[in-house]
């Protein structure tokens, strides 16, 4: 699927960073934020199929996709604030919101930060509750919130995406988080998402991002949450059933390895996805 450009927006937010987001269909709105450094083209099996039922808005955040280049702005709390803004810029209400991993991290800063009255249900998508590896946490507590690096290698790792030359590091990066058996159409999908930040704010809001804690927020969501990890993600299944047990009343999905179940179940497995989807919003 090509996005139709009458899909493409832009508004404009208070501290003046132009941002697009994509918002076809009409019905009641799924909002969609995707992951670091990913475009939101990244979701179009979604905005193809789904908006027949829902109106469909997807947003690439700020410096990513064909949002604006600036130099400024690169913390998780401003990209809540962005989220918000949109919000009031479009007056949604009766909002499903949806957020991939990093996505997930910029819902998280949002309900703790702003009125949530417009939020009706929650969706996150291979989230770790701390990514970030504590030294002093027991095998259970590392099984339980699903980091994925640690302090030296997350050091390494942006030092090595602000000096690389080219975007082949950044290929590879991402061509691990799907599945070797993954079709060609969707590896190349995701691959044209990926590396849209400029290499010094990927560098910046990854690092921010890695040091981000929501355990003490899950327990005070009080909306209907569905969570949902793969089998064979980095992002840990174990980290994904325990966070459904912190949120009240949360469900859970996880995507054995055969069904996309890595990183990109949206993409990998996108007919599935969008019916696990779909019938939470209309059975929660």
């Amino acid at each position: 699927m090509t996005i139709d450009s009458s899909y493409s927006h832009y508004f404009t937010t208070h501290d003046g960073a132009q941002l697009h987001y994509l918002d076809v269909g009409e019905g009641p709105p799924l909002l969609m934020l995707p992951t670091w450094n990913i475009s939101c083209q990244v979701f179009q099996y979604q905005l193809e199929a789904l908006s027949q039922q829902y109106r469909m808005i997807a947003l690439d955040m700020r410096g990513h996709g064909l949002s604006a280049k600036i130099d400024y702005g690169y913390k998780v709390h401003r990209f809540a604030k962005d989220l918000d803004e949109l919000i009031q810029y479009l007056q949604l209400r009766e909002i499903t919101l949806l957020g991939h991993n990093f996505g997930a991290t910029v819902i998280c800063c949002y309900l703790e930060l702003f009125d949530v009255s417009p939020i009706s249900k929650l969706i996150f998508i291979d989230r770790a509750a701390v990514p970030m590896m504590n030294p002093l946490w027991t095998q259970t507590e590392i099984q339980r919130y699903g980091p994925s690096s640690d302090p030296k290698t997350i050091d390494q790792l942006c030092h090595q995406i602000t000096t690389s030359q080219d975007d082949h590091f950044m290929h590879i990066f991402f061509n691990t988080m799907v599945n070797r058996v993954a079709k060609d159409e969707h590896k190349q999908l995701v691959l044209k998402c990926s590396d849209t930040l400029p290499k010094k704010a990927a560098a910046a809001l990854l690092y921010d991002a890695f040091y981000q804690d929501w355990r003490s927020l899950f327990p005070k969501i009080t909306l209907p949450t569905l969570i949902i990890g793969g089998r064979a993600s980095l992002i840990s299944a174990s980290s994904q059933i325990w966070t459904s047990q912190q949120i009240p009343n949360a469900k859970l999905v996880i995507f054995e390895e055969h069904e996309g179940g890595k990183h990109f179940p949206f993409v990998e497995n996108a007919t599935y996805f969008n019916q696990v989807i779909d019938s939470f919003i209309q059975l929660s």
